[in-house]
């Protein structure tokens, strides 16, 4: 009888987690806690407004079909198997390499903010860097990347390449592409 309560009060826990205002890191499992400090997220929240929050929790609450707060490989062929499709794992595997850590809900709205507002994920921003760097070193020119800027592709005007030198790291006329990425996706950490 105390183990039908207990399963009964698991139960429920699960079943709200989904349902509340707080970001899924909250609801993470707590043994993700004690690993290393996980890295800052920008303020994704404020990229959508509230009626469009709502309706991506919606969406990861069927999508998470244990009630986790993580959305895993078996909730992917679950939903693959709702629809009456055979989930193929390449393709689940391929789907969960998106998020460079546990699948929540913060990570989820990251994912789908930057698929709808155009920006690229962080591996790519750092890879289009490395292009330049010869020396691998993960520092370029500042006047080299100024002139790409200026001279290149979708060309910036010179209040734009000052408004941009206004948050680059630069030191001693170095641009650190490494933390100017970290930056670019998550907004500068407070020293």
């Amino acid at each position: 009888m105390a183990k039908d309560k207990e399963k009964k009060e698991k139960k429920e826990k699960k079943e709200e987690a989904p349902a509340e205002a707080a970001p899924a890191e909250e609801a993470a499992p707590a043994e993700k806690k004690s690993e290393e400090p996980k890295k800052k997220i920008g303020n994704v929240f404020a990229l959508f407004n509230q009626a469009q929050i709502q309706e991506f929790k919606e969406a990861f609450a069927m999508i998470d079909n244990d009630r986790d707060g993580i959305i895993n490989s078996d909730d992917l062929a679950a939903i693959y198997n709702s629809i009456g499709r055979e989930p193929d794992p390449k393709v689940i595997k391929e789907m969960l390499a998106e998020c460079p850590e546990k699948l929540n809900f913060t990570h989820f709205l990251t994912l789908f903010g930057e698929k709808l507002h155009g920006t690229d994920s962080e591996s790519a921003l750092r890879d289009a860097f490395i292009m330049f760097d010869e020396g691998k070193t993960g520092k370029l020119s500042e006047e080299y990347v100024k002139d790409l800027l200026m001279n290149v592709g979708d060309q910036f005007s010179k209040d734009e390449v000052k408004q941009t030198w206004k948050e680059a790291p630069i030191e001693g006329g170095q641009l650190d592409y490494l933390k100017f990425v970290s930056i670019i996706k998550r907004g500068k950490e407070e020293e």
